[in-house]
């Protein structure tokens, strides 16, 4: 009876045991049972479930795989390239039932490698060899969403394509290395010539800047002298009129017995001057005298 009691508690823990399932961080499991799949992804975590007899758990891993190989493909040209591709790629969690059921554990080689295979021929065939140098991120941009469009429908996600090492013939390498240095050249030049163009328009605005500011100011010492000589006509236009009105009346106050009179002081100075005189006068008009 002892051993009884001691077996019971054993074997209720070892089919409790038996009837759990850890899945770890980072995967996904999948719960099979007798052949069929149960609809729901097992997420990370202890899994209880009873029986378990004709039942196992297929976990996946869902952190980014690392993924690289040398692959050949032609240019546009029909040059045979060599280069290692290295991706970076992931499983969508809520995709790994339908990704067991259609591929099972070796996706890899069906959806990723072959995929990848044909999506990197074909976009070699759009550039030229001298392209695989100066337009690397654009091909590889290109291949990545041509990847995702593809694997995407199959609970894939591509994350990066790198081509790491394009194997070149010695001739197109020399050609894409004159090509460059051509364009180098042509930069340049190009800023050069712009740097000119920017002095040579600088100068002529200046220039014209110049002439615009001489034609101002002529133009304002003409404006100047104008105001001068108007200012100077209206100022000898009112002396003329005061000397005007003066004279008028000078020749108000002028009449002849005021002649008279002076004419008489006149005379009556020199007649009480010692000194020797002739003095002709008929009494009218102004006195005239010579002295001996």
């Amino acid at each position: 009876m002892k051993a009884i009691k001691v077996l019971v508690p054993l074997i209720i823990a070892f089919m409790l045991f038996q009837g759990c399932a850890i899945v770890r961080p980072g995967e996904v499991g999948v719960d099979v049972h007798f052949g069929k799949v149960k609809p729901t992804v097992m997420k990370p975590g202890p899994h209880h479930f009873m029986g378990f007899i004709g039942r196992k758990i297929e976990r996946f891993d869902t952190r980014i795989v690392n993924y690289s190989r040398e692959l050949n493909f032609h240019t546009e040209e029909g040059i045979e390239v060599s280069s290692e591709i290295t991706i970076l790629y992931h499983i969508v969690p809520d995709s790994v039932i339908r990704i067991y059921q259609d591929f099972g554990a070796g996706y890899q080689e069906t959806v990723i490698e072959d995929n990848l295979i044909t999506i990197l021929r074909q976009t070699g065939l759009d550039y030229k060899a001298t392209q695989l140098i100066t337009e690397r991120n654009t091909i590889e941009n290109t291949i990545k969403e041509k990847m995702n469009k593809v694997i995407g429908e199959y609970g894939f996600a591509m994350d990066l394509v790198m081509l790491k090492e394009v194997d070149l013939p010695q001739a197109v390498v020399e050609t894409i290395e004159a090509q460059l240095n051509a364009d180098e050249t042509a930069k340049k030049t190009k800023i050069e010539n712009e740097i000119k163009r920017n002095q040579l328009d600088f100068e002529l605005e200046k220039q014209k800047k110049e002439k615009e500011m001489a034609i101002i100011t002529e133009r304002m010492q003409i404006n100047f002298n104008i105001e001068k000589q108007k200012k100077e006509a209206e100022r000898l236009l009112i002396e003329a009129d005061a000397i005007k009105k003066q004279q008028a009346i000078i020749n108000a106050t002028l009449n002849d017995r005021l002649i008279k009179y002076k004419s008489l002081e006149i005379t009556r100075d020199l007649v009480g001057s010692k000194n020797t005189k002739v003095i002709v006068t008929d009494g009218k008009s102004p006195v005239i005298v010579n002295d001996n």
